[in-house]
């Protein structure tokens, strides 16, 4: 089982193609960490590298996340999916067996990697791996990839990886963009020299960051920067502590950035209704390569209920447009801390039919994703040494303040945010640093639900495998693979 990536593509609907920019971003770079930020499709990159962290920039291209990097010498120029679900590094999809039409010529213009046109010199090809994506219970999303390696540097930002394995593209179906994965190997998990040295491992070992750690800061959907800082934490984008997670298996017992969450909510118009999680309802991988939340019926339908949502004929939920505008939010429980949703990041503004939006949660029978509708308002540390992920309700309170992480097995120190409940990403209610409720597993595939008014308290190697309006939409699914992990576009036709 693989990460998926579920996005909605708005170039399709408006029939245009959005282009790459390839303005380099300069990393903000210091003693251990590495900072690219990341921003529009149509906005010049920034990044900057100070103690040794590194922030790497990423596109908001409206529903997925994008780096550029540079390989080889002359450099070459390239824009990827940065994929918290999978590992692999891989170039060059094969755009003609892109989903669509606009996806074909999207794809031209992310960029390829040509291995005779680089001086460094290229070594390779080495080496071929076939690998299998999509949600097991879903055969629609199936893809799959053909890669064979090369090992060139890398650069990014202004720091360089050097011989730094890669996958490059023989045959691939349904993708139209490389991935930059940042996500343990499957089999081999946390070692990070399985198949080949991953890149946060390069990084390591080549002293561009101190630890293997990074934070990754996509801020709202209408927001038009962020950032993935390896190495560092930013101290400027998030409120309270930092709540530390450890990572847990997938459904198939595999290595994964996953955490169990205890409880999810909802508040509309100050009444809150708090559910507790029960079983495999609390495991979900958090992917910042798919769009759209994968979660089991039984943990979204109370979610979806009380937003009003409608299902059209092929299983995506609708509710009106005009919820995005609400101050209310969708909250998410881990351990001690509640990150909280606003109806503006989960609701996709995208009409899919009169006066209707598409819920950023789809069901599935498989692995539970909590992914980019959800990662938005949290604030999240990675770290690959002690096998945690660190979670905060995200924000913005200045420039970059950014505390590099030390050596060590468990190197991420305890930090607070500097950032009030005034700087959250949006306004619904105070937000808390603890959870209201703490779960307590009795079975699988169940939920219990409480209520309360007033306010809520926020606070690949080898074949792998990797998910009432209906009259007024129709729901195209093409699928989109990423490095380590299954990925699909929603593409969606008024």
């Amino acid at each position: 089982m693989r990460s998926l990536v579920l996005g909605v593509v708005f170039s399709l609907l408006a029939g245009q193609v959005v282009d790459a920019d390839f303005g380099f971003p300069k990393a903000k770079r210091g003693e251990g960490f590495l900072s690219v930020p990341i921003g529009t499709v149509d906005r010049p990159h920034s990044a900057k590298r100070d103690t040794k962290a590194i922030v790497s920039e990423l596109d908001n291209r409206e529903f997925f996340y994008t780096t550029d990097v540079e390989i080889g010498s002359p450099p070459q120029k390239l824009t990827l999916l940065v994929d918290t679900g999978s590992s692999e590094l891989w170039v060059n999809p094969d755009c003609a067996n892109a989903p669509s039409d606009t996806q074909v010529q999207q794809c031209k213009t992310f960029g390829r990697y040509t291995p005779k046109n680089s001086k460094t010199p290229a070594v390779g090809p080495f080496g071929n791996e076939s690998i299998k994506y999509g949600d097991a219970s879903d055969s629609s999303t199936h893809t799959s990839v053909n890669l064979t390696y090369y090992a060139d540097d890398i650069t990014l930002g202004d720091a360089v990886i050097k011989n730094q394995t890669f996958g490059a593209v023989v045959a691939s179906s349904g993708q139209f963009a490389g991935i930059f994965g940042l996500a343990p190997d499957m089999k081999s998990g946390f070692d990070g020299k399985e198949p080949y040295s991953l890149v946060l491992n390069s990084m390591l070992d080549q002293g561009i960051i101190a630890a293997r750690v990074f934070s990754l800061d996509l801020r709202h959907s209408e927001s038009t920067t962020g950032a993935v800082i390896y190495g560092g934490i930013d101290k400027s984008k998030f409120i309270g502590t930092l709540e530390k997670l450890p990572t847990i298996r997938g459904s198939s017992g595999e290595y994964r950035l996953g955490v169990s969450i205890n409880t999810m909510g909802v508040t509309i118009k100050g009444q809150n209704s708090t559910y507790q999680l029960l079983g495999d309802d609390k495991k979900v991988m958090l992917d910042s390569g798919t769009t759209i939340t994968r979660l089991r019926e039984t943990a979204a339908k109370p979610i979806l209920k009380s937003l009003g949502a409608i299902q059209d004929t092929n299983g995506y939920y609708l509710v009106d447009c005009k919820r995005r505008e609400e101050a209310g939010s969708v909250s998410f429980g881990f351990g001690n801390k509640t990150i909280a949703v606003p109806f503006s990041d989960l609701i996709m503004d995208f009409q899919a039919a009169a006066g209707l939006c598409v819920v950023g949660i789809v069901l599935t029978t498989d692995q539970q994703i909590l992914g980019d509708t959800v990662l938005r308002a949290g604030y999240f540390t990675f770290d690959w040494e002690s096998e945690s992920v660190h979670v905060a309700q995200a924000a913005n309170c200045g420039d970059n303040d950014i505390v590099a992480v030390s050596k060590g097995d468990d190197p991420v120190p305890s930090v607070t945010g500097n950032c009030q409940e005034k700087d959250a990403l949006f306004t619904d209610g105070p937000v808390s640093t603890s959870s209201q409720a703490s779960a307590t597993q009795t079975s699988s595939g169940s939920s219990q639900a409480t209520q309360s008014g007033g306010s809520q308290e926020n606070s690949g190697n080898g074949s792998s495998n990797d998910q009432g309006a209906g009259a007024h939409v129709q729901v195209v699914v093409w699928t989109l693979m990423t490095a380590a992990g299954a990925g699909f576009f929603l593409n969606l036709l008024a």
